[in-house]
């Protein structure tokens, strides 16, 4: 029997360690090589085995949980380096008494269009201001059009300089949000308190508004640069009245240029003291560059003046323009048949010049006040007599929002005018899936 004990206790001790590794392998299961290639942008919730079927919480209910455990830092809303998730609270997209058919509310409160005839997301992406940046990068970016294209490019100059999007007093019109003041920002796209705008007030914004998309960058060095060839008369004429704004702004990923090219009844009046005439920065002490507020009949002289076809040809080449984003004026002198007619001329551009890409740009619908304008049955891209990709239809996100969105009943404030340039700047760089 003595002979037999080592056996036995090595028969033991074999044993006892196959019930250790048996033991500590049920709580080191192999986890699976395969991630998400954006998994960075992916939400937190996490899918549940079919075991685990009835703990599954709601992703309404994971979102307010996430809220709750983040209000401290402010962090909502998951941030990526060039994106943000949107993390959708679902019980404010039924609650139409808070937000509009078609829109939510992420974890910070702020409106989110999601879209219509769809199931509300769990979340929804879109490009932050180094997202912004990253893609503006190395890019010369124009618009074309009247005031509610205007304030769409000023609402982005606004952005690119501040690094926050302005909270207008659309925004602090929902529930909860009543009593906070306007951002400062918001003087760039509300006249709302400029309805009787004299010459000098006009020029005086004109002024002001281009100082405030400037900005310095390290070294007392300007980050951002701002132009505005500009000027209205007092009573007010279209034809002589001008605003053609630059912008300049370095960054990591290249120069910026953006440029707002004013066109009210299809005619574009370009200075010769400005781009593309003359040098941003010009060298010569003989320049005669107008000030803003100041390039009026008698101070300027025009170096070209043409419809919009013409400044497609002749001066978006000149701009050494990559993107465009046009339309013919105001809609009353230029409805849906003429920009039907017009997204044809697009189209041949864009086959003649492969290296501007050109984008008709909506009009805004609206549903109320003196001047009525309803969206397209069947969109603004189908309407259109050479429908292409190249088409940016505001109406989707303008459509049945509340009047106080609005500053009147043609201009939008600051939440739809994010949501335009969210929509605008997907289209020149699309959301990775």
């Amino acid at each position: 029997m003595r002979t037999n004990q080592p056996i036995r206790c090595y028969i033991l001790m074999v044993v006892i360690v196959l019930i250790n590794v048996l033991y500590i392998s049920k709580f080191f299961q192999p986890q699976s090589n395969e991630q998400s290639s954006d998994n960075d942008l992916v939400p937190f919730v996490t899918a549940k085995s079919e075991t685990e079927a009835n703990d599954v919480i709601t992703e309404t209910e994971v979102a307010k949980k996430f809220k709750e455990n983040n209000s401290a830092t402010g962090e909502l809303n998951p941030t990526h380096r060039y994106k943000t998730v949107h993390l959708i609270d679902k019980d404010s997209c039924i609650n139409t008494s808070i937000i509009p058919k078609s829109w939510c509310l992420d974890m910070d409160d702020t409106p989110q269009h999601v879209g219509v005839d769809r199931e509300p997301p769990s979340s929804i992406r879109h490009y932050n201001h180094e997202g912004y940046e990253k893609c503006l990068g190395g890019k010369t970016v124009v618009f074309v059009g009247d005031s509610r294209v205007r304030y769409q490019f000023m609402h982005l100059a606004s952005f690119l300089v501040s690094k926050r999007f302005m909270r207008c007093q659309d925004f602090h019109s929902l529930k909860g949000k009543s009593g906070l003041l306007p951002d400062p920002e918001c003087y760039l796209i509300d006249h709302k308190h400029h309805k009787q705008m004299s010459t000098e007030s006009w020029n005086s914004w004109y002024k002001e508004s281009t100082a405030m998309l400037e900005s310095s960058g390290e070294n007392s060095t300007k980050q951002q640069d701002s132009l505005c060839d500009c000027y209205r008369p007092q009573p007010f004429k279209p034809s002589q009245t001008y605003e053609n704004r630059f912008i300049k702004r370095s960054t990591p990923h290249g120069e910026v240029n953006l440029i707002y090219l004013q066109n009210f009844e299809n005619i574009i009046k370009m200075n010769s003291e400005y781009p593309p005439f003359l040098s941003y920065f010009p060298t010569s002490s003989s320049s005669k560059r107008c000030d803003a507020g100041e390039c009026g009949q008698g101070n300027r002289t025009n170096a070209f003046e043409g419809n919009l076809n013409a400044t497609l040809e002749n001066i978006l080449p000149l701009l050494n323009a990559t993107h465009a984003f046009v339309n013919l004026g105001w809609d009353h002198l230029y409805n849906l048949k003429a920009h039907s007619e017009f997204s044809c001329v697009i189209s041949e551009f864009v086959q003649n010049h492969p290296g501007i890409e050109v984008n008709l740009i909506s009009h805004i619908s609206s549903n109320f006040g003196r001047v009525k304008r309803k969206t397209p049955p069947n969109g603004f891209a189908k309407a259109l007599k050479c429908a292409s990709d190249g088409v940016i239809d505001r109406n989707g996100i303008a459509n049945n929002v509340p009047t106080n969105w609005y500053w009147d009943n043609q201009h939008v404030l600051s939440i739809i005018n994010k949501e335009f340039n969210h929509q605008l700047i997907e289209t020149i760089c699309p959301l990775e899936n």
